[in-house]
């Protein structure tokens, strides 16, 4: 078994010393998502049934023309038997990609969908307030009534109306009478 978060870590370091990085997220991204497709793939390529040299083969094959680097990523993984973990290497591969270059991923949770206005708004002010470049998603949660719940890097900030009436609950049922 491998440590996913430490070969997704080491894929980046050397596609930085290669100055790679953006063409091997791009690619990973397309092979994760083609093997997604297929899921017997990934299990044939881990049975020890198939000889390594076969599966090799079919490695090569479909992944072709994806870079050199990326491609011996991918037969490291079948070698080892482990490509149940590409999708977690991608994660973390995404994860050290986004720490290199200054890049934080929020999340808005509304109560209805934000228009480009408000989004750019919350944007900069994350950006001044973080120092980044920020990626701002926005999902909706109707549970929130109004306000807003911001998640970014193990953060999370609220200020909905369904915090404050819980903030209100909370005080009243403090209060003696």
């Amino acid at each position: 078994m491998i440590e996913a978060a430490e070969y997704g870590k080491a894929l980046l370091e050397l596609a930085l010393q290669e100055q790679k990085d953006e063409k091997i997220k791009e690619e990973l991204a397309v092979v994760c998502a083609a093997v997604e497709q297929e899921h017997g793939y990934v299990t044939l390529l881990d049975t020890p049934a198939v000889p390594i040299e076969e599966k090799l083969t079919l490695v090569k094959g479909a992944f072709s023309k994806a870079d050199p680097l990326l491609l011996n990523f991918l037969c490291l993984l079948c070698e080892k038997r482990a490509f149940y973990a590409l999708p977690a290497c991608a994660a973390a591969y995404d994860k050290h990609y986004d720490e290199a270059h200054d890049i934080l991923r929020a999340t808005a949770f509304t109560a209805v969908k934000m228009d480009g206005r408000q989004c750019a708004a919350l944007q900069k002010k994350l950006a001044l307030l973080t120092g980044k470049q920020v990626i701002l998603k926005n999902e909706l949660d109707p549970g929130l009534i109004g306000g807003i719940t911001l998640r970014y890097g193990g953060t999370q900030l609220t200020d909905s109306i369904r915090s404050r009436l819980d903030k209100l609950h909370r005080s009243l049922s403090d209060t003696i009478i």
